[in-house]
């Protein structure tokens, strides 16, 4: 059984919904954003990680780095404290009215981002999700961001696809799910204690939160080229990453400077 097997039974649910269940044609996760302690810090280690494919915002220190289609957002801490912001689920052919009116009739409250080109939707647990047009990179290079070069110290560990799953902790994992099949669409597996929905090519998990952890994202997951695990976790010490022992086999996990837990996953 390879890594991508390993993770399809560890998900593999009692039942399968229909892709045309879902209200909306998303494409997969587009970008997860946090915040750092230091900006600049956390894009060198990324950047060793996942490559030095960077953007830097034009008005602000928040960078931006590419996962093959998605990518995440770092942004400055100052007195919000380390917490994830928002994680964003792409859509194709978004047009922000039908998504307004959607929502409306489901009794769903949202909120229009600045740019009112897209809103976000917050879960009981207070974790926001973005609803937005898919391939955000390519927006980011409309005059939201410019690329910057990041010194790295040799070819990055892994060659990062997509964002493949995000896994929230929540309080009352009911009432989570019964929240996010108004957005997301049915429930499409059920195992291992969480409730998965598909997002395109992505997946979002819900988690009754573990002893002595908080509410909000458990961990993320980055699908990337096959590497050598053994090689690959030596590499990762060596950057700074914190390596736990990974809840699949081949399947490496790490904690970043800030303490954000990340899952890899090679492609089969």
């Amino acid at each position: 059984m390879n890594r991508r097997q390993a993770t399809a039974a560890l998900v593999a649910g009692a039942f399968t919904a229909r892709a045309a269940d879902q209200p909306f044609s998303f494409t997969s996760l587009d970008h997860i954003e946090f915040f750092a302690s230091n900006v600049e810090k956390s894009i060198a280690f990324y950047g060793n990680v996942f490559g030095n494919t960077v953007l830097k915002n034009n008005k602000t220190t928040r960078r931006y780095l590419r996962l093959g289609s998605s990518y995440i957002a770092i942004e400055n801490a100052g007195s919000a404290g380390l917490r994830v912001d928002h994680f964003c689920a792409g859509i194709k052919g978004f047009q922000i009215t039908g998504v307004h009116s959607y929502l409306k009739d489901h009794g769903i409250e949202y909120k229009d981002y600045p740019s009112g080109r897209d809103l976000a939707v917050t879960d009981p647990d207070g974790s926001k999700l973005q609803l937005a047009a898919d391939n955000g990179w390519n927006l980011l290079l409309g005059g939201t961001a410019s690329a910057e070069t990041v010194a790295i110290e040799a070819e990055p560990i892994f060659k990062p696809l997509a964002i493949d799953h995000l896994l929230l902790n929540v309080s009352d994992q009911e009432k989570s799910a019964a929240f996010f099949e108004k957005v997301l669409g049915p429930v499409t597996q059920r195992n291992n204690n969480r409730d998965w929905f598909q997002v395109g090519t992505s997946r979002i998990g819900l988690l009754k939160t573990p002893a002595g952890q908080r509410e909000g994202v458990n961990h993320y997951c980055v699908l990337c080229e096959k590497f050598d695990y053994a090689a690959a976790v030596k590499r990762l010490a060596s950057v700074g990453a914190k390596v736990e022992t990974p809840e699949i086999a081949g399947a490496p996990e790490f904690r970043d400077p800030d303490g954000y837990l990340v899952q890899v996953m090679a492609k089969s």
